[in-house]
């Protein structure tokens, strides 16, 4: 009698391979400890297969994260922004273009405050430049 249980299991196994020969292989997480850029941002290809990775695994965000070496507030930021659809699309044009948008912006706010900077510096310059002297020359 066990054999026909053990032959009737493998042939309940080998019905299961004939329904779906193509099984799924286990999904494998990026890197993220590999994925960063020269000054140490994530790469926009780690985002998004990061992402696709988090919606594909059956997995919660916070599993998801701890097995690509990334913070759960980063991977919630960019599923935030993806705005995935139920079926697991992501609208990778609307994820570059908000990737694009923050870069410029993190730009533009260094360039005002080098500016801001510079202006406070010619304020003590000129304010320096414009004090009145001794008569006789002298500093004291």
């Amino acid at each position: 009698m066990q054999q026909q249980s053990s032959s009737s299991s493998t042939s309940k196994d080998s019905a299961l391979l004939a329904r779906n020969p193509a099984a799924p292989a286990a999904i494998v997480p990026p890197d993220g400890i590999a994925a960063r850029d020269a000054k140490g941002h994530f790469t926009q290809a780690f985002r998004v297969a990061a992402l696709r990775y988090a919606l594909t695994c059956g997995k919660t965000r916070k599993l998801a994260a701890a097995d690509m070496g990334i913070s759960t507030k980063s991977l919630a930021e960019w599923c935030k922004d993806a705005q995935p659809s139920d079926t697991g699309e992501i609208d990778v044009e609307r994820f570059d273009e908000l990737a694009q948008l923050r870069a410029e912006k993190r730009d533009l706010l260094a360039r005002n405050l080098r500016l801001t900077q510079e202006r406070d510096f010619l304020k003590k310059v000129s304010a320096y430049f414009a004090a009145p002297t001794r008569p006789n020359g002298g500093s004291k």
